[in-house]
């Protein structure tokens, strides 16, 4: 009897365990085909980032970042919970938002591009 609650809680445990690493959301270059690192350090992560119409984005975080837009549309922004926003970015814009996980979709008529610049936490 015991080995078999050994088991199933040794089972439980690993199941979580990898269920988390898996469901773990990735970073915007790695969910987007048309994003690109532009730089890299220990202080921000800046990235290049266009989206055309009807392109969707895979399940991603982001730490606290900035947005600079380049040229603006409109995305739909869908978080883990489910609740979704529609933002629209205009041309030279500077907006700040902090620490996020979601799904973006270019739900607009016109080319969006960005650059995200990332902060990263101090070591």
């Amino acid at each position: 009897m015991f080995n078999r609650i050994l088991i199933l809680v040794l089972s439980l445990f690993c199941f979580a365990f990898f269920t988390t690493i898996t469901l773990k959301a990735q970073n915007i270059t790695d969910v987007s085909k048309s994003s690109k690192v532009v730089l890299d350090n220990d202080k921000v992560h800046v990235v290049d980032f266009v989206s055309n119409p009807g392109d969707k984005n895979a399940m991603h975080s982001h730490p606290d970042y900035l947005i600079y837009v380049i040229e603006g549309g409109t995305t739909k922004a869908t978080t883990k919970d489910g609740k979704s926003e529609i933002l629209v970015f205009k041309k030279g814009q500077t907006l700040w938002r902090n620490a996020t996980t979601h799904i973006t979709e270019n739900v607009g008529k016109t080319k969006i591009h960005l650059l995200l610049v990332e902060l990263k936490s101090p070591k």
